[in-house]
């Protein structure tokens, strides 16, 4: 997914907001927000994908954050924490991730180097999405070693999105 050359960032400060790696560490902040937010921010990977349960288990939500870590330390997808510019508290969470299709010919690979979503907690008032995405897609713009990356959900609508695989 990425140039072997390149060395994903663990960290990143922005005006408002920073950036973790995303893991076990912060599992209590996460799973909180997950479980608040969870109605809200349900579809955020498209709308055939109804992460995260309603009720979602620690465990369970705990074994997506180890997974998330081990994804990153492997170079397969990389997920961050979202936090206040003071890193204190717990805004939300970043995903890059490869572009995966059950089918054989599938356009969006070769249109985009990747795929990004984010969500950011309901109970958080001091970020908002329209900053959150215009940062997060012009550092990944200036940042990293991709030529386009999509944003399923944002940049393109869930069925724009699945309409590309067929173009």
């Amino acid at each position: 997914m990425i140039p072997s050359t390149f060395a994903p960032p663990g960290t990143h400060n922005f005006a408002l907001f920073q950036l973790a790696v995303l893991g076990p560490p912060f599992a209590e902040q996460d799973f909180g927000a997950v479980r608040a937010s969870a109605a809200s921010m349900r579809n955020v990977f498209g709308p055939a994908n109804d992460w995260p349960a309603a009720n979602i288990s620690y465990a369970e939500n705990f074994a997506d954050l180890t997974r998330h870590a081990r994804e990153f330390n492997e170079r397969v997808a990389f997920a961050y924490a979202v936090l206040d510019a003071a890193g204190d508290g717990y805004l939300g969470c970043f995903y890059i991730k490869p572009i995966k299709s059950q089918r054989a010919q599938d356009k969006r690979k070769q249109l985009f180097q990747a795929q990004a979503f984010f969500w950011l907690s309901a109970t958080q008032t001091a970020l908002g999405d329209a900053v959150a995405f215009a940062s997060l897609r012009d550092w990944l713009s200036e940042c990293w070693p991709f030529v386009s990356v999509a944003w399923p959900g944002r940049a393109q609508s869930c069925a724009e999105w699945e309409a590309l695989a067929d173009a």
